[in-house]
Parts: C-alpha cells; structure tokens; sequence
C-alpha cells in the first residue's frame, strides 16, 4: 500500500510540473524567464524521482516510524505532507481529465463531415537553391513528421450562417515558425498545397517569424497565398522576437491584410461579414466588437475570429463571435498512443489540444499548426486545415 502510494505520488508530481510548464507558455511572461522557468520545472520532473526513489529504498519506506504527532507540526513535515497532498491532487485531477479527453470526448453534433489525407510534398530541386532545402539534423531523427503535410477538412454547420453563405470555405494556417530549421522550400511546398484548394477566405493565425533574419521568407510564401475574398493574418507570442514594425509592413506589403486588435466588414454572396483579431495575451487590444453592426432577425453579419490562442475563447463567446481560428498549441507536436499531448501551452492544458469545440455561441477550431520551434513531430504531422461552413438544415 505504501508503495503504491509512493508511486502515485512520483505520478502526480510530473502532472503537476507539467501543467506548470504548459500554462507558463499560455502567458505573456517574457520569453527568457519562460525559458528559465521551464528549464527548472523540467529540472524538477526528472530530477526529483530519482532522488525520491534513492531515499525510499534508503530507508523512506519506513516512514510512519519516523513521524509521530510532534514531529508532524514541525514546518518542514508539514510542508512535505502539504507537497504530497498536492501532487495527489494533480494526480487525481489529470485522470479525471484524460477520462474526459480519451474515453468520454466526441466530436460536437455540428460537425458534419472530417477526413485527413496526406499531400504530397516534393519541390523541384531545379527551381529552388540548395540553400532553401537545408534542413536541421533534428527533423531527419526517425519517426519525425515534420517534413510531412496533411489536409484537415471539416465541414461545419453554424447555427447563424446566412443562407447565402452556405458552403463558404475557410483555410487555416497557423505556425510556420521561420527558424530557419526546416527549409524554405517547404513552406513553399505548403503554400502551393494551399492555393490548389481555392478558398474563399484563408485566415493564417501567428507564430510566423522566430528570427529576424527570416522575415524575408515571406514574400515568397506567405505572401503567395491567395483567396478569392482575402488572406488574413495576426501575430503569435514567438513573434514577439522579431520587429513588429518590420514584420507586419512586410505581410501588408506581401498582399495579406492584418486584423491585429482590428475588425473590418467584408462584402462575401450579398452578405456582410465581420472578420476581427485578437492577439492577446501578447499584442493588446483585441478587437472591439462592441461596435459593430447589430445582428438582424434573419441572423445576419456572420462573425469570424482570428485568435493565436484557444485561451481566448470566452472572449470570443462574450462578443457573439460565430467561429474562433486558432493554433498555438502545434497539438502537443508530440502524441504518445494512448495517453494523447502531453506538453500543451495553453491555461485549459490539453482540452483544446486541435479539432472542433463547441462552447456556444462560438464554434472553436483549433490546427495542430505547420511547424514549431523545435521541428519534432510524432504522432502529429502538421495539417492546413479546410473548413467548409453550412447552414442548418
């Protein structure tokens, strides 16, 4: 008894460092005392077992002789007992929360239709230089999806589309994460793989840029998108690492048109749509919705949402907003059979890890994005995903 109890409390103190970790990078800190701060958690989660399992088998195990009503009020017990108990509670809450993710989770009745495929990804060496296919070491280990690409298509009935607007088809990109570890000529490969499917609108929501020295890429990737009613765009937290001036003059300037803390009408079939963006918690505002134009008893102005983060979701429901885009979270980038994501940056943890919520009045889609910082992928390969939007039957 003791053992297992032992081990559910080794358990639940990676659980809880792992949530720590995850919702740290939901935040605004900056980046390098995120970096350091994860660091230490990790730290903690590996290092900490194995000092826990040398003391039990030194003599751990036999701690209810060591502990008597005295020795348990001293601080130093009562902070240990207080650390289990918490890791207990970590425990405890993060079966609760696999049960629901794994076992009790089902797709929202409103999405009609979902299937993946794989596209193919192969760029012509002769039109490109060698420099642009230059890869990291890391995306060539064993097993690494990075290089690889899939098309999500959902279809999506929203309860206040316009009947002129049945069939409307949306792209969402999100995550390119310019490193310069994964080459150009892939995104290339993935913006081409785009435009074949002829959107109506395609909305790509941030993580562009890492390093400044990239911001040149999109010209010639980005900025080669196209859509029959516009390519919008909005900023993640990792752009923060760039110029932001720099940055977005060169998406303008590429054809894309920027939502940052904005919204616009668009004119799509006879029917106004208003389109906003928010880049919270890492560019303030969002979007102001509260003057736009009323709803009409036919439903009327459909309201989409561009939002780096699925934390933003209450936001969303609070403005009335019909379908929130969002990525941030890569899906975990890693997806261990049975468990699911682990590493999530997100304040909900895993519950918005990628696919279709529906919180109404918001329907939330969520793409496991293009790449990531560090280009491992398993379990996940990265997805465009194409979202065909109906009317109620």
């Amino acid at each position: 008894m003791q053992f297992a109890l032992f081990l559910v409390t080794i358990l639940g103190h990676v659980f809880l460092w792992i949530g720590i970790i995850n919702r740290l990078h939901s935040t605004a800190i900056p980046r390098r005392i995120v970096f350091a701060l994860s660091l230490i958690c990790s730290a903690l989660i590996g290092i900490a077992p194995i000092l826990a399992v040398w003391w039990w088998f030194a003599g751990g195990k036999n701690i209810q002789e060591q502990i008597n009503w005295q020795t348990s009020l001293q601080p130093g017990w009562l902070a240990f007992f207080l650390y289990v108990v918490s890791c207990w509670s970590a425990g405890a809450a993060t079966f609760v929360r696999w049960i629901c993710y794994r076992c009790l989770r089902r797709p929202p009745e409103l999405l009609r239709f979902h299937r993946q495929r794989s596209m193919a990804i192969a760029p012509a060496a002769a039109a490109m230089t060698a420099e642009e296919h230059a890869h990291h070491i890391s995306v060539h280990l064993p097993g690494n999806e990075s290089l690889r690409l899939e098309l999500t298509e959902r279809a999506l009935e929203v309860p206040r589309l316009p009947r002129p607007l049945d069939g409307l088809t949306i792209l969402h990109i999100s995550d390119l994460h310019f490193t310069g570890m994964v080459g150009k000529a892939y995104f290339r490969e993935v913006v081409r793989a785009a435009n074949e499917l002829k959107p109506d609108l395609t909305a790509v929501t941030g993580d562009l840029v890492d390093k400044a020295e990239y911001i040149n890429w999109i010209p010639d990737t980005l900025g080669q998108l196209t859509a029959r009613y516009g390519v919008y765009v909005i900023l993640g937290n990792h752009d923060l690492h760039v110029d932001e001036i720099a940055l977005r003059k060169t998406l303008a300037d590429s054809g894309l048109i920027g939502l940052g803390g904005r919204w616009m009408n668009v004119e799509i079939r006879g029917q106004t749509v208003i389109i906003a963006g928010n880049e919270l918690p890492w560019y303030a505002p969002a979007a102001d919705l509260e003057n736009c134009p009323p709803r009409t008893p036919d439903c009327g102005q459909l309201r989409i949402a561009l939002s780096h983060s699925p934390d933003q979701l209450d936001w969303a429901r609070t403005n009335d907003v019909d379908l929130m885009l969002s990525g941030h979270t890569h899906g975990g980038q890693i997806i261990i059979p049975l468990l699911g994501p682990v590493f999530l940056p997100s304040a909900s943890g895993v519950k918005y890890d990628y696919g279709v919520f529906h919180a109404p009045p918001t329907i939330l889609h969520v793409t496991r994005g293009i790449s990531g910082r560090q280009p491992l992928r398993w379990n996940c390969v990265p997805e465009i995903a194409l979202l065909t939007l109906h009317a109620p039957r």
